[in-house]
């Protein structure tokens, strides 16, 4: 092992992780890493505490600045030159300043991009995106000028932290979403209407139901148009429509690729020599039994870890994971854990402004919606694992009896609905 060649595509959390793994067990090659940025790693989900002034800029980087890392861990880094070109029957990338390196194993960790609508007017100046530290300082020095007006183009976990962002400046924000909803994969219903409730009563102004179709520049604001035929000016519009995989330099003839690259529990994708990890990759959904990108800090960590272990020859596995959002906004935390749209049975629980559902599938939690609970998620998480990995032919019976005991401290403190 000590004669190959790696390959990293990306330069995110599963990059570094795979490197870290690589070199804890005992891998001592060349490690050559391709990034589409200049920046040393970041974590996307910290962008709106630096705009905020929560975090300094430095702490967007949690594996420290100036590649440090790189240095640390003895990696070649090929920066703000992404990879272009992946062979993987030469097993060979090239990059954007022309180089071509062999490999003999290589990660695909390429994360994810803003995905935006295919309509005219997109390319406004005066339209923004939040994923990258340049995006970040963008937004910062658009707001240092004062506006008065916002509108937030997507109710999902992004939008909602920008929209808070927005509104704690003094801006009028109007947080807009095609679905009829707020959350509509994360939250039931009912929860997401105590969660647009909330925002409204704060003064935020929420649409929904609503598809952009055209933006305007005009002299002095931006006009969003929508398919009800009514429209929008601002100062700034702001798109958080969802994120689309990088995959756009591999050849879907020679690698398999779904919504993002599908992977095994070893993180190999259907070339042996070839894995993938983080926001481009579909791992398990261990409660659909699907193939699913599941876009979470934690997540990347893990495949990240995982991939690198294997492809240092030491065998390890992640059998998958199961969707879980955090996010705190408005002076209100949500929290997210597993599947919220396929249940049979469904119990509501609440006390005072706290509000939690569950939901149950064939006598299992498969999932649970909290609003304003900090501890108990963590509880409820493992009882759905603990369901996941229990699921034998002779403990069906038993298994919903330790669920039970599981949560009961937590459901006799609540008034049942």
């Amino acid at each position: 092992m000590n004669k190959n060649k790696v390959a990293v595509i990306g330069y995110g959390c599963a990059a570094a992780e795979c490197i870290k793994a690589l070199r804890e067990n005992s891998y001592s090659g060349e490690i050559h890493v391709f990034s589409d940025s200049r920046w040393p790693i970041y974590n996307p989900m910290l962008t709106t505490y630096y705009i905020s002034g929560k975090i300094n800029f430095h702490q967007l980087f949690p594996y420290g600045e100036d590649n440090k890392f790189c240095r640390d861990y003895n990696v070649s880094l090929h920066a703000d030159s992404p990879v272009i070109n992946l062979d993987a029957e030469k097993k060979a990338v090239t990059n954007k300043a022309g180089l071509e390196y062999n490999y003999e194993q290589c990660l695909i960790s390429s994360g994810a991009s803003p995905l935006l609508p295919p309509i005219d007017g997109i390319n406004s100046d005066k339209v923004y995106v939040l994923r990258t530290p340049d995006d970040a300082v963008r937004l910062k020095q658009a707001l240092d000028k004062k506006p008065e007006k916002a509108v937030v183009i997507g109710a999902s976990l992004v939008g909602i932290k920008i929209t808070e962002l927005l509104h704690n400046t003094g801006m009028e924000v109007c947080l807009v979403d095609s679905a009829d909803r707020i959350f509509p994969l994360f939250a039931h219903s009912e929860c997401s209407k105590i969660i647009t409730d909330r925002l409204i009563k704060s003064g935020v102004i929420v649409d929904t139901g609503l598809e952009l179709t055209r933006i305007e520049d005009c002299p002095e604001a931006i006009r969003a148009y929508f398919n009800n035929n009514e429209s929008r000016d601002a100062d700034l519009l702001i798109i958080c429509t969802g994120i689309r995989p990088n995959t756009q330099f591999i050849n879907p003839a020679q690698v398999e690729i779904n919504q993002g690259i599908p992977v095994n529990e070893h993180m190999m994708t259907n070339i042996p020599s070839l894995y993938a990890a983080g926001d481009v990759a579909e791992g398990k959904n261990l409660l659909t039994q699907t193939s699913q990108v599941i876009s979470l800090w934690v997540n990347a960590r893990y495949q990240g870890r995982t991939a690198g272990r294997n492809m240092s020859g030491i065998p390890a596995t992640l059998p998958g994971n199961i969707p879980h959002n955090i996010t705190h906004f408005m002076g209100m935390d949500f929290i997210s854990i597993g599947d919220i749209c396929d249940y049979d049975n469904m119990e509501k629980l609440s006390n005072g402004n706290k509000y939690m559902q569950l939901f149950w599938k064939n006598k299992l939690l498969t999932g649970a919606n909290f609003i304003d609970f900090h501890s108990e998620s963590g509880i409820i998480k493992n009882a759905i694992i603990k369901g996941l990995i229990s699921n034998r032919p002779t403990s069906n019976t038993a298994l919903p009896l330790a669920q039970n005991l599981l949560i009961e401290n937590i459901l006799t403190k609540l008034e049942r609905e």
